[in-house]
């Protein structure tokens, strides 16, 4: 292999290389992320996990006491749905953080076109292994039901 192929194999590699760990560290950010969002009337507070699961649930100052119940589901679903909401945002921003990050800024050689690297990575794809059996967003408790 000629000098010059070399370098571009390395710098191919070397780029590679750092795309992959951008992505890395997306996922291990995104499978971090929680959310705390109290509702409008203060009396529920949530906290939902990377998977939009319900870590914790409180009933703040007893307010709830003077709640009928319909009142309270109310409050709940609310504040489960601004949660979710807000979790969402939270996701998709760290995505596109790391789609931008793992994009860089190269340059193609010359005579070539740009190469969009992620072209068909979704946000599915990328959360697959934090997915797989016994991953932070597992949900079938760790067993294989495939």
């Amino acid at each position: 292999m000629n000098d010059e192929l070399q370098q571009q194999l390395d710098q191919a590699l070397a780029e590679f290389e750092q795309q992959r760990l951008a992505l890395i560290r997306a996922r291990d950010e995104i499978a971090a992320v929680e959310v705390t969002v109290r509702s409008r009337d203060r009396a529920v507070e949530v906290t939902l996990g990377a998977d939009g699961g319900p870590k914790a649930l409180r009933f703040i100052d007893n307010k709830h006491k003077a709640m009928s119940g319909q009142e309270l589901a109310a409050s709940v679903l609310e504040v489960m749905r601004v949660a979710r909401e807000e979790l969402a945002l939270r996701v998709r921003a760290g995505f596109d953080e790391a789609v931008g990050a793992a994009r860089g800024t190269g340059t193609p050689a010359p005579g070539r076109q740009p190469v969009d690297r992620l072209e068909g990575v979704g946000l599915d794809r990328l959360l697959d292994p934090l997915r797989a059996p016994g991953g932070p967003l597992d949900l079938t408790g760790g067993t294989d039901r495939g």
